[in-house]
């Protein structure tokens, strides 16, 4: 679960909560560039390590990111994990299926996660099969 606030165009902030283990990690996300057509958005963050299943604990990131058509938009990352100084490479492959609804094949650096998310004003409902096996749900609210 996550709750975050656009504070202005490019930074919002918040925090999230695993249900089941009861840990709050801090969610920041600045966007230092906008995406144009000669080069991608990058995006510098911190949030919990999650969907990983192998680490714990909070990640700071730096993401590029660029829509590669018109429904879809790709990712590329360096993350570091502060719990065990641990470096991964994260990406996604996103494709808009309909103005609601997306799918995303996000890759951790380890697994490979799909996702299924439905969106309706500032809440997002994803299903996810963590590591392509186990399902779960993330709900974030936005205000």
């Amino acid at each position: 679960f996550s709750l975050v606030h656009r504070v202005t165009e490019d930074l919002q902030v918040g925090f999230e909560v695993g249900v089941d283990s009861e840990e709050y990690y801090p969610v920041m996300n600045y966007r230092i560039l906008d995406a144009t057509e000669e080069h991608p958005a990058l995006v510098i963050g911190t949030s919990s390590a999650w969907p990983s299943d192998e680490v714990d604990g909070n990640a700071v990131t730096l993401t590029a990111a660029q829509m590669l058509g018109p429904r879809l938009s790709g990712s590329l990352g360096l993350a570091h994990i502060l719990d065990n100084s641990e470096w991964r490479i994260p990406a996604s492959l996103r494709y808009g299926i309909r103005p609601n609804l997306e799918g995303t094949l996000m890759y951790d650096g380890k697994q490979l996660h799909p996702l299924l998310t439905w969106r309706k004003d500032n809440l997002s409902v994803s299903f996810i099969m963590l590591g392509a096996e186990d399902p779960t749900l993330s709900v974030s609210v936005g205000f």
